[in-house]
C-alpha cells in the first residue's frame, strides 16, 4: 500500500449527511464520544480508509483474526427504533496518521469524501482542550469554527468561543481548516481537560452540547460509570501519595506531580 485509500460500502445514498469526528487524541475525548454514539445508536459501517502514515500494527481481533489499523466511517442508525431526523456519519479509529505529510493526505481525503462521496455540507470535530493540571469539576467546553456564522447555530449551547488559544493538533484542527478550504462548514468542539489519559468528564461536557445542536436523546449512564471510577482511583492516589509524604516526611509541595 502505497498511498492512502479508501473501501466504500456499495449503492450508498445519504441525504444532506453531518459528520462527527472521534479520533483518539487529548484526554481521548472524541474517541470516547463516538465509540459512545457507535454503541447508542447502532452505527453501520459504510467506509473504511487504510494508509501507509498510520501505525505499523494490526489490531487483535475477539475471534482471534486481525485487521490492518484504520479509520472507519459508520453511519447512525436508529435508538429503540426510533429513525433519526437525519443522517449523521460517525467517524473514528485506532489512529490518527503518525506524520506530518500523513496528517496531511489523510484528512485532506475525510474532506473529500465527506462532500464529494457523501454530498455533506457540515462537520463536527470533537477533542479536549488541555487548559491546567487541575481536574475541572464542571469542564467548560470551547469552539472554534470555520466562519464566524457558524457560531450563531451554537448560540444556547454553553459553547465558549474567542477564548481558547495556541493550536489545535491533528485531525480535529486539520479537518475543519479542509473543510473551510472546499466550502464545508465546521466545528472542533474542545472539552475542558488536564492530564488524564482518558477524560469522560470532559467527553460528557462536549456530548451535551453535541446533543443539543443536533437534537439527539443520549443516555450518559456509561460516561458517567467512567467518570466515578475516575474519581475513585484519583481519591486512591490521592491517598497513596498522602502516605508517601507521611513517611517521607516531605510536605505537600512534595507529592508526585501527577496529584494535582
Amino acid at each position: 500500500m502505497k498511498e492512502t485509500k479508501l473501501i466504500i460500502k456499495k449503492g450508498l445514498k445519504l441525504k444532506d449527511p453531518v459528520m462527527i469526528v472521534g479520533l483518539p487524541g487529548i484526554g481521548n475525548v472524541g474517541k470516547l464520544i463516538a465509540e459512545h454514539l457507535k454503541k447508542e445508536f447502532k452505527a453501520e459501517k459504510i467506509a473504511v480508509l487504510y494508509s501507509p502514515h498510520f501505525p505499523h500494527q494490526v489490531v487483535m481481533l475477539k475471534n482471534g483474526g486481525i485487521r490492518l489499523v484504520g479509520n472507519r466511517f459508520y453511519l447512525l442508525r436508529s435508538k429503540s427504533g426510533k429513525p433519526l431526523k437525519r443522517d449523521i456519519v460517525l467517524l473514528t479509529g485506532e489512529s490518527q496518521a503518525i506524520t506530518p505529510e500523513g496528517q496531511y493526505e489523510v484528512n485532506a481525503k475525510i474532506v473529500d469524501f465527506f462532500k464529494d462521496g457523501l454530498k455533506g455540507k457540515f462537520i463536527y470535530t470533537l477533542g479536549g482542550y488541555s487548559v491546567s493540571r487541575n481536574i475541572a469539576e464542571t469542564p467548560k467546553v470551547y469552539g472554534n469554527v470555520t466562519e464566524k456564522g457558524v457560531i450563531g447555530r451554537f448560540k444556547d449551547s454553553g459553547v465558549i468561543f474567542g477564548k481558547s488559544r495556541g493550536m489545535i493538533l491533528g485531525s480535529a484542527g486539520l479537518i475543519i481548516a479542509f473543510a473551510k478550504m472546499r466550502g464545508v462548514g465546521g466545528i472542533c468542539l474542545m472539552g475542558e481537560t488536564s492530564f488524564l489519559d482518558v477524560d469522560a468528564a470532559a467527553a460528557k461536557a462536549v456530548l451535551v452540547a453535541l446533543a443539543k445542536s443536533l437534537d439527539l436523546d443520549i443516555n450518559m449512564q456509561n460516561l458517567d460509570k467512567i467518570i466515578e471510577r475516575t474519581a475513585r482511583t484519583l481519591k486512591e492516589l490521592e491517598k497513596q501519595a498522602s502516605g508517601f509524604a507521611t513517611q517521607t516526611g516531605e510536605g505537600e509541595e512534595r507529592r508526585p506531580s501527577y496529584i494535582r
